[in-house]
């Protein structure tokens, strides 16, 4: 073989090599693209797999459907007494106390904790995340089931935050210059919107279902009564995308309905609106309100009466005519799941439907504070322990 020919042969080889490597970057290229954007897919499986490697755990989820969870971890001790929290994510619980964030199973296993150093902690959750924010402080984070995924500190002292569907965070903060200020958080914790309020105190956020916008709740004082204000923001835009006629009321939660509707819930009336902020109705309570619960298509307000020892309850939901229902076993706390009010009282779970029907009780068994529900399952909380009560092993009167 000439000098030529093998000159001829080097170059064809290199040009192979060459070739080689631009396919192989190409594919490697490719393979972190698709692992990039199928991220939100794969990460929480290897999220699982190396809390489990790294604590000696076997994988941990919810008991399946029709399964009944495991009772052997409760009750679930808590240190410090009632002063802690507890509400329900992804199929888990989430519990904040005055030092620590804990998150169980649905079995009452602990999957993950970590320290805090609020004075004043609150605790706010979504489907998949939970938000904690310093009440009189600065600091606020956002975790998952298994981990921190940031810390940020405010501007100014947080009075108020909250967190979307999609994990977007709202924090409220007192000002020098406004009467407070609103920053929005997306679900990577980078600023998605700011506004400041020069004319009423923020007092409610409720984030719209894609989180592209919200709904805030201004309260100010106009003829010497408390007047609550709703104004609608596209985050995207500068300006309200509108707002409604004030309601004579101070507001404690706003609700949007899947039919568009808005209920406002006050210390004095029920407000709803329709999906432009005009007012439709208003209900006045007959009685000073004590309790409230919202969730899904319904919003319950309990009301009281302690010198005629009459307590009433009031079901909101889209398309039916609210009225007073007589609650003869008194009441502790409310919660809503699946269109089902359920009513803590003494020792007893009441449960009613969307329409007020009384749809029966079980036996508790002890005297519990407060309840919690997850999917089918009760999570009553004493002073300091939190007990397991799973309806499908219990008895449901109906006298």
């Amino acid at each position: 073989m000439d000098k030529q020919e093998l000159r001829e042969e080097r170059e064809k080889k290199q040009t192979r090599q060459i070739i080689t490597k631009i396919v192989t970057a190409l594919f490697i290229i490719a393979v972190i693209a698709v692992a990039f954007f199928t991220r939100n897919t794969w990460l929480p499986m290897v999220q699982k797999a190396f809390h489990s490697m790294i604590t000696g755990e076997k994988e941990i989820t919810a008991a399946p459907d029709g399964e009944s969870p495991q009772n052997d971890n409760f009750p679930i001790k808590i240190q410090g007494g009632m002063g802690y929290q507890l509400l329900a994510m992804d199929g888990a619980l989430a519990l904040l106390d005055e030092s620590r964030f804990y998150v169980y199973d649905t079995n009452g296993r602990l999957m993950n904790q970590t320290q805090h150093t609020y004075s004043n902690p609150i605790l706010c959750v979504s489907d998949t995340k939970a938000l904690i924010y310093d009440v009189g402080g600065k600091s606020y984070r956002l975790e998952s089931k298994y981990k921190t995924i940031y810390e940020h500190d405010a501007d100014d002292v947080i009075y108020l935050a909250r967190l979307s569907d999609k994990d977007y965070v709202g924090i409220v903060t007192r000002s020098d210059f406004y009467l407070s200020q609103l920053k929005v958080l997306d679900e990577k914790g980078e600023k998605a919107f700011t506004l400041q309020s020069y004319d009423g105190r923020i007092i409610d956020i409720e984030f719209n279902k894609d989180s592209t916008g919200c709904i805030i709740t201004l309260l100010y004082a106009k003829g010497g009564e408390l007047l609550s204000r709703m104004v609608c923001y596209d985050f995207t835009k500068k300006e309200p995308v509108w707002e409604a006629q004030p309601v004579d009321t101070l507001t404690m939660d706003v609700k949007m309905y899947s039919n568009g509707t808005i209920a406002m819930i006050g210390d004095t009336v029920y407000a709803l609106f329709d999906s432009n902020g005009n007012l439709l109705s208003k209900y006045a309570y007959e009685e000073p309100i004590t309790d409230y619960a919202s969730s899904g298509e319904m919003s319950v307000i309990i009301t009281e009466n302690t010198e005629l020892r009459k307590t009433n309850m009031v079901i909101f939901s889209p398309g039916r005519e609210p009225k007073p229902i007589p609650l003869v076993h008194g009441e502790k706390d409310v919660c809503i799941n699946s269109n089902m009010c359920s009513i803590l009282s003494d020792e007893k779970i009441y449960l009613y439907s969307a329409g007020g029907t009384d749809s029966g009780y079980y036996n508790a068994r002890d005297q519990f504070d407060h309840l919690v529900q997850a999917g089918r399952l009760y999570y009553l909380l004493g002073y300091d322990q939190i007990s397991l009560f799973d309806p499908d092993n219990e008895t449901l009167y109906t006298e």
